[in-house]
C-alpha cells in the first residue's frame, strides 16, 4: 500500500510539473519568477504530524492514525489536482479514520460542475475504519443534500448533527459530528443525542466558535477547519483574520487547549474568495491518538 501511495504521487507530482510549465509559458517572462512562487504556496502541501490528545481514550485507540482534510473549495481544475495529491498523501498514513470538515466548494455553480470528479478522488481514500464528513457553511450555502449522498454513495459516513460509534479491539469511540455554526444549523444536543457521559468522543465541528457551545459535554477532543489557518500570516503580527472567533485569537490555527480538552483547527487545502496564502501552507494533518492524561501537564 505504501509504495502504490508513493507510486500515485509521484505520477500526480509528474502531471502538475507538465502543467504548470505549460501554464508558466502563457505568463509573461517578467512575472513568471511571481507566478511560480503564487502557485507554490496555494499548492505545496504540508502534512502536519501530531499527537492528538483524547480525553478518555481507550487503550484499544492509543496510537491509532486519523487524518483530516478541510475546506477543500474545489473550483477550479487545480483545485480537484490539489485534491489528488492530498488524497495520496492521506493514503500515504495509513489511517484508521479519515475526517472530512466541510466546505468542499465555495458555492452552487463548482459543487454541480466538480461533484462527479471529487466523489472520483474522494473514493480514494481507504482508511481501515472508516471516513467520516460533515457540512461546513459553503456546503449549506450550495446544497450539502447532494453533496452527502454524493459522500454516502462512496462509503464515506456524512454526518448532519448525528453520531456513530466505531469498535476497534472490542472497545469503542464515538464520531460526533456538528452542522455549520455560521449557517446557524449547528444542534450540539442533537448531534449528542444517544452519546452516554462515559463515552469518548470526537467531535467534527466546521467552526470553531461551535466549541463556546460544548463545554458541558466534555469532548474527548474537537476537530474544526473554516479559517483556512488565517492564510496570510504577516511577521510579528501573524494572520489578520486571527480575531474573527468568538473563541479567542489562538484557535485560529493548529492544536490548543480549551478548559478540559483540546480543539484542533486545519489550515485547509483550498482557498475562497481570494487566492492567495502567505507562510501558511495547505494541510494534510495526521493524528496519533493519544490518551489525554500522557500530555495532560504539557497542556497549555
Amino acid at each position: 500500500m505504501r509504495s502504490e501511495g508513493r507510486n500515485q504521487l509521484v505520477r500526480l507530482e509528474a502531471e502538475r510539473l507538465q502543467k504548470t510549465e505549460l501554464a508558466e509559458v502563457r505568463v509573461p517572462l517578467l512575472v513568471r519568477p511571481f507566478y511560480h512562487l503564487w502557485r507554490r504556496a496555494l499548492d505545496q502541501i504540508e502534512v502536519v504530524r501530531l499527537d492528538l490528545p483524547v480525553r478518555r481514550l481507550p487503550v484499544a485507540f492509543e496510537g491509532v492514525r486519523a487524518c483530516q482534510l478541510s475546506d477543500l473549495h474545489i473550483d477550479r481544475d487545480e483545485d480537484l489536482e490539489r485534491l489528488e495529491r492530498a488524497v495520496s498523501l492521506v493514503n500515504q498514513e495509513r489511517p484508521a479514520l479519515v475526517f472530512l470538515t466541510g466546505d468542499y466548494f465555495s458555492g452552487p455553480a463548482t459543487m454541480r460542475r466538480y461533484l462527479p470528479e471529487v466523489a472520483r478522488v474522494l473514493s480514494w481514500l481507504n482508511p481501515f475504519l472508516a471516513a467520516f464528513a460533515i457540512p461546513g457553511n459553503h456546503d449549506n450555502w450550495s446544497c450539502f443534500a447532494l453533496i452527502s449522498a454524493e459522500l454516502a454513495r462512496i462509503g464515506i459516513v456524512p454526518l448532519c448533527n448525528q453520531s456513530r460509534r466505531i469498535s476497534y479491539r472490542g472497545e469503542s469511540v464515538v464520531i460526533v459530528g456538528i452542522d455549520d455554526l455560521t449557517t446557524r444549523r449547528a444542534d450540539p444536543n442533537g448531534a449528542f443525542r444517544g452519546v452516554r457521559a462515559e463515552d469518548c468522543t470526537l467531535v467534527l465541528a466546521h467552526n470553531p466558535d461551535t466549541v463556546l457551545y460544548l463545554r458541558h459535554r466534555q469532548p474527548g477532543v474537537v476537530l474544526c477547519g473554516h479559517t483556512h489557518g488565517g492564510a496570510i500570516r504577516l511577521p510579528i503580527i501573524g494572520s489578520p483574520i486571527r480575531w474573527i472567533l468568538k473563541l479567542g485569537a489562538n484557535y485560529y490555527a493548529g492544536l490548543n487547549r480549551y478548559d478540559t480538552f483540546y480543539v484542533y483547527t486545519n489550515r485547509g487545502l483550498g482557498t475562497f474568495c481570494v487566492r492567495l496564502r502567505f507562510n501558511c501552507r495547505p494541510e494534510v494533518s495526521s493524528f496519533s491518538l493519544t490518551r489525554f492524561d500522557d500530555l495532560q501537564s504539557g497542556a497549555r
